[in-house]
């Protein structure tokens, strides 16, 4: 497949990194820096198309790491082993899944990267486990900017392992959170530096507002009430559905609505397992950050879709249907998704090859 739209972005800043260069074009850009990185570590100047390959099939195995931790986290929320599984499958064959997570874009690193920090934030008290988690959200932070906003589970954990744990092992964490933290401070006060000289002719997350007004500007772009004037679709709320609905650029105010409610309804009617508290949590910050930072792509719900199902099988579930038949319908689901993504293979072959 031929790279397009923020990959083209990503192959020339990681291009320019290797001449020593974090720029697009003539000025530094602030584009978050782990793509970039991990092109400019893969690429190869012999044939190309075998760095992006390599690069591509490493995003494909961290994806397939995230859907481990994404595994062991729904075994600790008191649920059977078939609703599981059919969780996790109905993520891995999510057509926006088999999109982009074997591209050059974030997906594959946040698919492993959120699922491992919120297996690491609800297990067991260790020192272990807090600075793990602790990387994960490095990682996070550095891939989509977004997800700093989960600092707020970081500081629940901590005050969780205030009470448990001894003297030494606190003062080992407060030394790992101020290792983690010095590349995000870093990174912000590179970012501070640089948005004061950036051009209209670089990318730039933080000043792509044209309105006097930007937060009003934001929150209707978030919201889905407006077009943003540098995307082709209207996204935010209405592009929720999208997840659920194999249908290319497909938009709906009243389904998004619909599906937020009921998984959110599905959180608040059960009796919930720490895991599944901390989860709900969560979804709720990344959303309400996308709605405040003006965006809400299709693939930006991607990666929190298994939670989204979790509150539909928990919504489902106070209905008193049976694990058996719910999960009996996920893999029908499975099965058309599946069908729909053979369809869509055959008439990408007619046109490549």
């Amino acid at each position: 497949m031929p790279l397009i739209a923020d990959e083209n972005t990503y192959v020339k800043i990681g291009s320019n990194i290797l001449i020593g260069k974090y720029f697009l074009k003539d000025y530094p850009s602030t584009v978050t820096p782990v793509i970039p990185f991990l092109i400019a570590f893969f690429k190869t100047t012999v044939n190309p198309i075998i760095g992006y390959t390599i690069h591509k099939l490493f995003h494909i195995l961290l994806a397939g790491l995230g859907f481990r931790y994404l595994y062991l986290f729904l075994s600790g929320q008191n649920l059977s082993k078939n609703v599981i599984l059919a969780i996790v499958a109905l993520t891995a064959v999510n057509p926006i899944g088999i999109t982009f997570f074997g591209r050059l874009y974030p997906e594959g690193i946040l698919m492993f990267s959120f699922w491992g920090f919120m297996y690491y934030s609800t297990a067991a008290v260790r020192t272990s486990h807090f600075i793990k988690m602790l990387f994960f959200f490095m990682i996070l932070v550095m891939t989509r900017y977004v997800y700093a906003v989960l600092g707020v589970l970081i500081v629940i954990n901590f005050f969780n392992y205030y009470k448990s744990l001894p003297r030494r092992s606190l003062l080992k964490i407060v030394v790992y959170c101020i290792i983690f933290s010095l590349p995000i401070l870093f990174w912000a006060k590179y970012i501070y530096n640089i948005e004061q000289i950036v051009t209209s002719e670089e990318v730039s997350y933080f000043k792509r507002f044209k309105s006097e007004n930007p937060i009003i500007y934001n929150l209707k772009a978030g919201l889905g009430l407006i077009k943003h004037e540098e995307v082709n679709k209207v996204n935010g709320i209405p592009a929720f559905a999208s997840l659920f609905v194999p249908i290319d650029g497909y938009r709906s105010y009243f389904l998004s609505i619909a599906l937020i409610v009921a998984f959110i309804a599905g959180y608040i009617k059960s009796k919930l397992p720490y895991g599944s508290k901390m989860l709900i949590l969560a979804l709720l910050l990344v959303m309400i950050g996308l709605i405040f930072a003006g965006t809400g792509f299709s693939r930006y719900w991607l990666v929190l879709l298994p939670g989204f199902i979790l509150g539909f099988y928990y919504l489902i579930s106070n209905l008193n249907h049976s694990d058996k038949w719910i999960a009996y319908a996920a893999f029908i689901l499975c099965f058309i998704y599946i069908i729909n993504e053979l369809r869509l293979d055959y008439l990408i072959l007619n046109r490549y090859l």
